[in-house]
């Protein structure tokens, strides 16, 4: 296993010692480790390699496919190393990216990586549970329906604003908003039909039932749907909504995930903030969050982010999937059929995630489409 850090320093130094001390052959990245901390912060783009001697001295000597662990430090845990420039080309679709050449992987710290060693393989005996396009407004005619015992209609895309979970803003103005009846700034996010389609086409890689409780789609996905499941017994748990980051809805001081809010208890609110996640008990292979900026959070030193793929790794999941910005739904989607298609043919978790992004780069060279997911814990 070879090992690339991100920091430099005493906080870098003690990392790459308890790694060295597990045995493993590391390699510690500090020069340029400052314009990478910039990148990291940048929107996603083309032919910004930071330090190109950087990379080749990191990466020098390591085979092709070679299977490496990121294990960043600090603001560098939101950078996708697999969109660093190897050779710049003409174009996006003749420059060479770090994702082209090896098969990354990433961990919170040397300590995260020791813990997730420790545990042993799943003995989930469910293969999969699904999460998706819940109901975000008791007006969306899903929910009219549902109530009439009548079959639930499919939202034509111009209504889907209609119908979105909405909250207040903390500032007017930051983010996607619309104005509420008082005026206040609100952020909307609407219905992910093709959610659904995502979750049903991956039960079916596995031969799963689209019914509760391994399936929760529409009016029972749900937050106490959520919870009434019996997590522990799955392997892969995939999630399709929406989620954010703290800082953007008024009494939310957490990332969360919004789940349905139709049909909850009274305990529970629809929301699945991670301090919840913790609280939860599994036993998975491996957690799929498709959804926006899953992997953000706030920055530490020597500790990685602290993000959902985190508080899934200490819930019990050994590999969480993550987006590290905005995604988007429908190109998502294509990811996420492909990506678990290579996964069902036998490909391990790294590879299944490499090749899905070469599938999508040949679709949507731009690298804020195959670029925005990438894989904690071991591939």
């Amino acid at each position: 296993m070879f090992a690339v850090m991100g920091a430099t320093g005493r906080t870098g130094s003690a990392v790459a010692r308890r790694l060295l001390a597990a045995g493993e052959r590391v390699r510690v990245i500090g020069r340029s480790a400052e314009r990478l901390s910039e990148l990291a912060g940048a929107e996603p783009a083309v032919g910004d390699a930071g330090d190109p001697a950087f990379l080749a001295e990191a990466f020098q000597g390591v085979a092709p496919g070679t299977p490496i662990i990121i294990v960043p430090d600090g603001i560098l845990g939101v950078l996708p190393f697999e969109t660093l420039v190897i050779a710049p080309g003409k174009d996006v679709k003749d420059t060479r990216f770090v994702g082209d050449m090896w098969q990354l992987s990433y961990a919170q710290s040397a300590t995260m990586l020791a813990f997730l060693r420790t545990l042993a393989p799943s003995a989930a005996p469910q293969t999969f549970f699904g999460l998706g396009n819940p109901i975000y407004d008791p007006q969306d005619p899903r929910y009219t329906a549902y109530k009439q015992g009548l079959p639930l209609p499919v939202l034509p895309a111009q209504a889907l604003s209609a119908y979105g979970y909405r909250g207040r803003a903390i500032q007017r103005g930051g983010g996607k908003t619309t104005r509420g009846d008082d005026s206040e700034a609100t952020l909307s996010y609407p219905p992910l039909p093709e959610t659904e389609s995502e979750v049903k086409a991956i039960a079916q890689f596995f031969g799963t039932s689209l019914r509760p409780p391994d399936i929760l789609l529409n009016v029972v996905a749900n937050e106490t749907q959520l919870r009434q499941a019996p997590l522990t017994r799955y392997r892969y748990l995939h999630f399709a909504t929406h989620a954010d980051l703290p800082g953007r809805l008024q009494g939310i001081n957490e990332p969360f995930l919004i789940l349905g809010q139709v049909e909850n208890t009274e305990e529970d609110d629809g929301l699945l903030a991670l301090s919840e996640v913790l609280d939860l008990r599994l036993d998975a292979e491996m957690v799929v969050l498709s959804a926006c900026v899953t992997g953000r959070g706030a920055a530490t030193e020597g500790e990685g982010v602290v993000n959902f793929a985190r508080a899934f790794h200490q819930a019990g999941a050994r590999s969480v999937v993550v987006s590290l910005w905005e995604v988007a739904s429908e190109a998502a989607e294509d990811f996420m059929r492909r990506f678990y298609g290579h996964l069902h043919a036998g490909k391990p978790k790294a590879e299944a995630l490499s090749l899905a992004r070469k599938e999508i780069r040949a679709l949507y060279p731009n690298p804020f489409f195959w670029a925005a997911f990438i894989l904690h814990g071991e591939g």
